[in-house]
């Protein structure tokens, strides 16, 4: 990049906010994944709809790769761009809500604000925003709409989304001003035109930076339930989930937690708990007496599955319920609980809930196998993770980590990197996707597209990025100025 450009990014975003130093662009290789960030040749913090629409239009001109970052929490890397010639976005200086709207229930908030930020900005105002077990504290908005599971569980509510589009133009998506220029209000994600929202989420970025988002809102919940219970095979839970999701959506205000056995080891001191499954549904209402009858009828059905009631369980769930008065927030499982486990191999799966009997034991099973490859090289797993949730009536989100000790060990790191990368080709021979739509996962995913659906896909990046400049390398190897595409 010329000085003369270095200039024009300094003029928009303004000299306090644009950096090429060496010690700040090695610290943007780096992410919460083993798979590394972006080798950027300049970093720029914008804090508008506007600041994104120009330096867009810039790096258009010029050519420039452009490479957006939320909070760098993607496990699979971010996406590559250009080494060492990327222009590099840092979102996260666009952090503020923009407006809360109680009469019509929804938040419009802009898309480089922390979610835990943006929940308990709604909490405190009285409303619900659904945010389901993720790193809540280090994800961003539009990096979860980007590239976690088309939203991680929130994609429902999401009514409008403010765009720049690689040239810098600035679309703003769903019924309200976008697609009716009198309209001062997003309302709906349909009217008006076609839903184009749906383009923007689960893209990775691919298509537009998002910087403004509308987010359809709840009531608090003011009564939270617990029911926990203990299973003794994966048919039984199989079955509770099949009954759960068939009378209630678990999305937004009954979810269903399931641990397995690796997981329950974790808290049991003389591995009792080794055979067994834990269940976890919680309910959420806003009278106790509506609550306590979704408890009572899942606790019903639990008990006619084989369902085991123990007295430290249930003294758990106690603790879990909430009346009006009490504070709303629990965390169950934050990164430090995590962190204390060792290196992570995360191996989440994502797949149709009538496959769960056929596919879950293969994937415990691969591995099983690849601890015992890791014990052999002298590395040491030191604790198991199981957990799965009903992501709706149709499909299952789940994960089947791994943690080792002598997490600084490059060695080890590399054995860990390629589980994990390893373990992904296994579940997309089974025909599984991964929740996560960003670096590397982004290319295995489009090695599985059909034909027609990548033709779709490169029709629409063509139009949209035909110098294909923007998050160069996701789903697709193309440099920029390119025309060819690779998985």
């Amino acid at each position: 990049m010329n000085e003369s450009f270095l200039r024009s990014i300094r003029d928009i975003a303004g000299d306090a906010y644009v950096t090429d130093a060496p010690a700040a662009r090695f610290a943007y290789r780096q992410d919460a994944s083993l798979f590394g960030g972006t080798d950027a040749a300049v970093i720029v913090r914008p804090g508008s709809t506007e600041d994104v629409s120009r330096i867009m239009a810039l790096a258009s001109r010029h050519g420039v790769p452009v490479v957006v970052r939320g909070g760098g929490s993607s496990i699979y890397g971010q996406p590559p761009g250009v080494p060492g010639k990327n222009l590099l976005l840092d979102m996260t200086r666009m952090n503020r809500v923009l407006s809360m709207n109680p009469q019509g229930m929804t938040v419009t908030a802009e898309a480089g604000i922390i979610m835990s930020r943006l929940q308990q900005a709604c909490n405190r105002a009285g409303f619900y925003l659904f945010v389901p077990a993720a790193p809540v504290h280090t994800v961003s908005l539009g990096g979860w709409l980007s590239g976690a599971a088309g939203g991680g569980g929130i994609w429902w509510e999401i009514i409008s989304i403010t765009a720049v589009l690689p040239d810098g133009t600035v679309v703003r998506t769903g019924g309200g001003p976008g697609t009716h220029v009198r309209q001062t209000e997003a309302y709906s994600r349909i009217m008006g035109g076609p839903d184009l929202t749906g383009m923007f989420i689960g893209d990775g970025g691919s298509f537009g930076v998002k910087t403004e988002v509308t987010v359809r809102l709840l009531g608090l919940p003011a009564v939270t339930r617990a029911s926990i219970l203990v299973f003794r095979t994966l048919d039984n839970v199989l079955d509770l989930m099949a009954r759960h999701v068939a009378r209630v959506t678990p999305h937004p205000f009954d979810p269903l937690l399931v641990f397995g056995p690796g997981a329950n080891e974790l808290f049991s001191a003389d591995g009792s708990s080794a055979d067994m499954f834990t269940v976890m549904a919680l309910m959420q209402g806003h009278t106790a007496a509506e609550t306590d009858a979704r408890r009572d009828a899942f606790a019903a059905i639990a008990a006619e599955l084989g369902g085991e009631h123990t007295p430290e369980l249930d003294a758990l769930a106690g603790m879990m319920a909430r009346a009006p008065d009490q504070e709303s927030e629990m965390e169950m499982f934050g990164l430090g609980f995590f962190n204390g486990l060792g290196l992570a191999a995360w191996l989440p799966f994502n797949m149709p809930r009538p496959r769960m009997a056929e596919v879950y034991p293969r994937l415990v099973q691969w591995r099983e196998d690849r601890i015992a490859e890791a014990e052999r090289r002298g590395f040491e797993c030191q604790a198991r993770f199981e957990f799965m949730a009903p992501s709706d009536q149709c499909s299952v989100t789940g994960e089947v980590d791994a943690f080792f000790k002598d997490s600084t060990s490059p060695e080890l790191r590399a054995f860990v990197r390629d589980m994990i990368r390893d373990y992904q080709e296994f579940t997309h021979e089974l025909g599984l996707l991964d929740v996560y739509n960003q670096g590397m996962m982004s290319r295995l995913n489009a090695g599985c597209w059909s034909d027609g659906y990548r033709a779709l896909y490169s029709s629409v990046k063509q139009a949209l990025d035909p110098q294909h400049i923007l998050n160069p390398g996701l789903w697709l190897d193309r440099e920029p100025g390119s025309r060819s595409d690779t998985p």
